[in-house]
Parts: structure tokens; sequence; C-alpha cells
């Protein structure tokens, strides 16, 4: 897997732990989470060379796609717990002729 590969899938199973967390808190408690994360997206994103727009830009579209994950997340059912075990996440691998996904 290339460097941008791998640093990509990192990058999801970091999210995707995240929003594990943030779906065991209750509703009332979770925007404070969200704006750390808006933060240092925004934050990155400026450090990478976007504009502060475009950097805000960018913590939205981030908070919206954590914010998606943890829906998914409770719709899934089942304890928080039982979910944020050591179980592989499903990963896609970009470029390759597959669609499908696989465990690793």
């Amino acid at each position: 897997m290339s460097v941008v590969g791998t640093a990509l899938e990192q990058l999801l199973r970091l999210i995707y732990r995240r929003a594990l967390k943030i779906a065991a808190f209750p509703e009332d408690e979770r925007d404070s989470h969200y704006d750390l994360i808006r933060l240092s997206c925004c934050a990155a994103a400026e450090h990478i060379g976007q504009s502060p727009d475009e950097a805000a830009v960018t913590a939205n579209d981030m908070v919206q796609f954590v914010r998606a994950l943890v829906g998914i997340i409770e719709v899934g059912g089942g304890s928080v717990q039982e979910r944020s075990g050591d179980r592989p996440m499903p990963t896609r691998h970009f470029g390759s002729r597959e669609n499908s996904t696989r465990r690793i």
C-alpha cells in the first residue's frame, strides 16, 4: 500500500474510534466533542495551506462526516462496548478494481 493509502487508512481508523467514543456520550454532551474536531481540523487545514475560509469548510465537512458516522453506529444496534472491541473496521482499497470491502 502506498504511503498516502496507509495515511488515509490510519486517519479513517482514528475517525472511527473517535466516533465510537462520541456515540457513547448522551446527545447533549456531544457538541463539545464536535467543536474540538472542528478546531483541530481547521488548524490542520490551515497548516497545510488552506485559506481560513477553505479550512472552515473542510472542518465543517469533517464534523458532518463524524456526525453521520455516529448516527450509523447508533443505528447499528448493540452496545458501544460491543462495537469498540478489536474488531477490524472494513476498509476500501482505493485505486483497485474491486469495489468490495474486506477486513484486515
